[in-house]
């Protein structure tokens, strides 16, 4: 069987990437992740979740030296292979965060599942439901990465972050003011997924209460993207 491989243009870089079954796909919310990360050459980037390697494999081109992590083999396998298509190189850990990884990183770079879903599980497929469901507030990953991070950080390290309106997004952000110097450094208004729509009065209701922040648009719900950079204080 032929791959399902697809073109992805990330800023000037034009990537080919495979896509196979049990591992998500970059999302337009991951590729507008992409365009918005500052990769650098001769530094070193950690990819945390790497999933289809679509972050890994842009940080590389770039010139950096890339280290991946995922919590399933899959998506390991499936990183690398998107490194040879590409001409790169990328080394691949298995485990939550940091693995069993020791030292620090020059940018660590995480799109981790973050968003609120419908309480019915079941609406959603079990390939799907581990890439985007971040727990009851949408963001229990993200406060666990925040408090590890530091221990992989030097005085001059970046943790580039997407942090979603479609989870608890104030209190993440309140937990990253606590322990980081924080910046913004884009956001952007993207169309929510299917399982929104499909389940708009759930969210309406999340909406009304501060929870989350989605708006419609000419008959579109969207949500937004804030693209976040942390530094230690």
């Amino acid at each position: 069987m032929q791959a399902a491989v697809k073109q992805y243009q990330i800023g000037n870089l034009s990537l080919e990437l495979e896509s196979r079954p049990g591992v998500f796909p970059p999302s337009a919310h991951g590729q507008y992740f992409a365009q918005s990360i500052l990769f650098r050459p001769h530094t070193t980037v950690l990819d945390i979740g790497t999933g289809a390697g679509i972050l890994a494999v842009t940080a590389a081109l770039h010139g950096a030296q890339v280290t991946a992590t995922d919590v399933v083999p899959a998506s390991l396998e499936l990183t690398q292979a998107n490194a040879i298509r590409n001409g790169v190189f990328i080394d691949v850990q298995h485990g939550p965060f940091f693995a069993n990884l020791t030292g620090s990183f020059d940018q660590i770079v995480a799109n981790l599942p973050q968003e609120i879903v419908v309480p019915e599980k079941e609406k959603l497929s079990a390939d799907d439901a581990i890439a985007i469901d971040g727990g009851e507030r949408g963001n229990h990953l993200l406060i666990a990465l925040l408090e590890q991070a530091p221990r992989h950080m030097h005085k001059h390290s970046e943790l580039w972050l997407p942090v979603h309106t479609l989870s608890d997004f104030q209190d993440t952000l309140r937990a990253a003011l606590t322990n980081f110097n924080v910046r913004i450094h884009a956001i952007g208004d993207l169309p929510v997924k299917p399982f929104v729509t499909q389940n708009i009065d759930f969210y309406r209701e999340l909406n009304e209460q501060g929870v989350i922040r989605i708006f419609n648009q000419q008959g579109t719900w969207y949500s937004q993207v804030w693209v976040v950079v942390l530094t230690k204080r």
